[in-house]
């Protein structure tokens, strides 16, 4: 595209409403490996969002906690799509300060792809009622095809999260937790279990050869179950795949979610497009960032992902007797290393940037990156 971000946005007291597209991604710090919901992997959608722009305080129950809400109404693209879906979002965290030095945060991410008209399964409802259905996380008209009648209408994709954040001197310490889910079984009832990312961080005011630390670990293996659902399981999760919006939670061709999840094709499986064919992974990633020297900056990110597919395939190649290229889990490596130059010249930064992904998983690749950064007022 010609821009990436290309947006306007209105401020009004402690409430902002947003037209355009601006990269709204989840994040908990500039080390993660991104978040399950949206990170910066894909190209930012294009919304008309309404929220906070800052945590605004409550009574509730004499206890006194601040609250954030978003709720947003965009456009998903795809190849796959005859006429492009509604991506309906909405958030609500809330912040609970412990003491002077520490809060607990916790909150929901719900987004839902629906109306449209795609290839198999024709065109979608999009009807207000409709839009009323999916806030809601309700059945299909009768309108809808028969299994949006029995489930939820719409692919709804989303992620409960936690933090605690602990100020000691200079230090900030952060723990947090992102659980997703693709269904009620990991929306109401976590079946999905111990499926999320797990992560720590650590940041220094001061600038020194490790300011910033993060650890997160990725685990989503479970997915409710190795059983595919029915009237008494409730398995096969899924993440980011749907059999009715068959690009899964993609826009124009890049996964909108974490980017440890991988894209591609199989024909005559899933589906005969792209679509997300590994989602059972465990990952370990590693950031660090610091000062070198007085104008000399680093940060550096190293991930190891053991990836095993996604159950459909897994059942599909086992039933005919076929070798399952994911089998064992595939190992893949990627890593990044930024050297960041300030005020090289008046008011200019420079960036070198090296990464790197080999392994099993992925064609072995080495990237470079030069970015010249000027910043001036008119």
């Amino acid at each position: 595209p010609l821009f990436n971000q290309l947006y306007l946005k209105l401020n009004n007291n402690n409430f902002y409403i947003q037209i355009g597209k601006k990269s709204n991604r989840f994040k908990f710090n500039t080390l993660s490996s991104g978040s399950l919901v949206e990170s910066s992997n894909a190209e930012p959608i294009p919304k008309i969002l309404f929220g906070n722009i800052d945590y605004r305080a409550i009574n509730f129950f004499n206890m006194n906690f601040q609250y954030s809400i978003k709720i947003g109404h965009s456009w998903i693209k795809s190849p796959e799509y005859i006429k492009d879906p509604f991506l309906h979002e909405k958030s609500l965290y809330i912040r609970k300060n412990i003491s002077e030095n520490s809060s607990f945060k916790m909150g929901l991410n719900h987004m839902v792809i629906w109306a449209g008209e795609t290839k198999n399964h024709g065109k979608q409802p999009s009807e207000i009622s409709d839009f009323f259905r999916i806030i809601f996380a309700l059945p299909g008209s009768e309108n809808s095809i028969k299994e949006e009648q029995k489930n939820s209408l719409g692919n709804h994709i989303g992620a409960w999260t936690f933090s605690y954040e602990k100020k000691y001197k200079d230090m900030t310490f952060m723990f947090y937790l992102e659980h997703p889910f693709e269904d009620e079984s990991g929306a109401r009832w976590l079946l999905n279990e111990f499926d999320g990312l797990y992560g720590i961080n650590i940041n220094q005011k001061e600038a020194s050869y490790i300011s910033n630390f993060t650890y997160e670990y990725l685990n989503t293996m479970d997915q409710s179950g190795s059983s595919g659902a029915s009237d008494s399981t409730y398995g096969w999760d899924n993440y980011y795949n749907h059999y009715l919006y068959q690009s899964g939670w993609t826009n124009n061709g890049r996964v909108i979610g974490n980017p440890l999840f991988t894209l591609g094709t199989n024909i005559g499986r899933y589906s005969d497009g792209n679509y997300i064919i590994n989602n059972r992974l465990k990952a370990h990633h590693f950031g660090f960032q610091g000062q070198i020297f007085k104008k000399i900056y680093y940060k550096t990110l190293f991930t190891y992902s053991q990836n095993f597919g996604i159950y459909p395939d897994e059942d599909y190649f086992k039933s005919k007797g076929l070798v399952y290229r994911f089998d064992g889990g595939l190992i893949q490596r990627s890593g990044l290393i930024e050297l960041m130059i300030k005020n090289i010249f008046s008011d200019v930064d420079l960036s070198l940037g090296y990464g790197f992904d080999n392994g099993e998983l992925l064609y072995k690749t080495d990237s470079f990156m030069l970015n010249i950064n000027h910043k001036f007022e008119l």
